[in-house]
């Protein structure tokens, strides 16, 4: 997970430049001696579509009628959720998973549907489920067998046990909200 505080110190010298040529706008945010830590936000107004490319990654991002600049910071900013869902593509991982986190999840489901055994069958249950994991996938195709033995309904849940952020979406957000607010202490919006 990415520590959003730590990062705003790596965006502290960056320098925010907006070009407007109408149905296409661009933020700019970089450092004026270096590339490192730069990002572009380019809006096509007429499409609804973002394109935020850069040393933190690319991705593309559209929807019907407000991803454009003058709304994405009210719209987006706020509601990484919703901008997750927009996302057309993008080349960084968006997730991991954390074994450790899948076992608290995995724990939490099956207490919450009533698994009836003692606290040595929980870890060899628990165990179990979590054969093969993988940091990329989670829960391997041997774990879900595990769990849909015991939990037929499990499926509905299992793709999001230990399903961690990466954080990536915040830190883009971030160095937006970073760079708008410098662009109106400047008076430049």
């Amino acid at each position: 997970m990415i520590n959003l505080e730590k990062e705003k110190k790596n965006f502290q010298n960056h320098v925010a430049t907006f070009t407007d040529y109408e149905n296409i706008k661009i933020l700019d945010f970089k450092r004026p001696d270096s590339n490192e830590y730069r990002i572009r936000f380019l809006f096509e107004e007429d499409y609804c579509r973002l394109h935020i490319s850069g040393d933190l990654g690319h991705l593309t991002a559209s929807n019907y009628c407000n991803m454009r600049f003058g709304t994405f910071e009210e719209h987006f900013t706020g509601n990484v959720g919703y901008f997750n869902g927009k996302i057309d593509c993008m080349d960084r991982d968006r997730y991991y998973f954390d074994e450790e986190q899948a076992r608290k999840d995995i724990y939490e489901y099956m207490m919450e549907h009533g698994f009836n055994g003692d606290e040595c069958q929980v870890d060899e249950f628990l165990d179990d489920s979590l054969e093969d994991f993988d940091d990329e996938s989670g829960i391997s195709k041997a774990g879900y067998d595990v769990l849909s033995d015991y939990y037929p309904d499990v499926w509905e849940e299992v793709s999001d046990f230990g399903k961690m952020s990466t954080g990536i979406l915040d830190l883009y957000m971030l160095a937006f909200k970073l760079a708008m607010k410098q662009l109106r202490e400047r008076n430049e919006l």
